[in-house]
């Protein structure tokens, strides 16, 4: 088995960590999708629940398990995931966070003023939160690692033979495939999200500050979640 898995191309074992790591969570979501826009008629809400957070959890703790044992009969090593770290990743991780804020909210002014998209856009889908503290934190903490080990640490360096936008530009389409539950608005919401990250990434080589970035912006919105602040600020 070993010796099979050594044998395996490249272009095999991206395919397989990629199924691995996104197959459940792109079908769920394309699924999702699919049922959300086909009916305009009134917004949906997503719970968001202890228990569904839980479940991503360690599915993504079982699956990410998986492909580091993948990777390691393959020959990589921690030091191919560019994980130093130094304090002043955390504040370099805020500064990806508000220029990708930045972007993403002028961008959404922008389509606002040309009418490509209104209120009714933003609020088809909606999140509704009933969760504890515990698996919000859990789920912040462990899905901007899972993410983003797999879209940015592993796959720029699985793809590093190839032009840095283009490889920017798969990540981010990836990203976008496990995201459309969201509806249309991901698409403004993730495009920014992917072309920061991978930016970043393509430039420094630092995969800590693209994890704080994810798991700040995430713990942001759970916040405004929780304290219903896009309400409040509407009023």
């Amino acid at each position: 088995m070993h010796r099979f898995i050594e044998r395996i191309s490249p272009f095999w074992e991206t395919i397989i960590v990629l199924l691995i790591g996104f197959g459940i969570f792109i079908y769920s979501s394309t699924t999702a999708f699919l049922k959300v826009n086909s009916d305009y008629s009134h917004s949906w809400i997503y719970k968001l629940t202890s228990q569904g957070h839980f479940s991503i959890v360690i599915i993504e703790i079982i699956s990410l398990s998986l492909i580091i044992y993948f990777l390691k009969l393959r020959g990589w090593k921690k030091e191919d995931f560019n994980l130093e770290f130094t304090l002043k990743l955390i504040w370099t991780g805020l500064l990806i966070m508000f220029i990708k804020n930045i972007i993403t909210n002028g961008s959404y002014k922008i389509l606002e003023f040309l009418n490509v998209i209104d209120t009714s856009t933003v609020n088809h889908v909606q999140y509704g939160l009933d969760a504890n503290w515990i698996s919000i934190l859990l789920i912040v903490i462990i899905n901007s690692i899972y993410e983003e080990f797999i879209l940015i640490g592993y796959l720029f360096k699985r793809l590093h033979n190839l032009n840095p936008y283009l490889v920017i530009i798969i990540s981010l389409i990836i990203r976008e495939s496990y995201h459309t539950y969201q509806g249309w608005m991901s698409l403004l919401v993730i495009i920014p999200v992917g072309l920061v990250f991978g930016y970043y990434y393509a430039k420094y080589k630092k995969l800590w500050p693209i994890i704080f970035a994810h798991a700040f912006t995430n713990l942001i919105a759970f916040i405004g979640m929780y304290f219903n602040l896009r309400e409040k600020l509407n009023m």
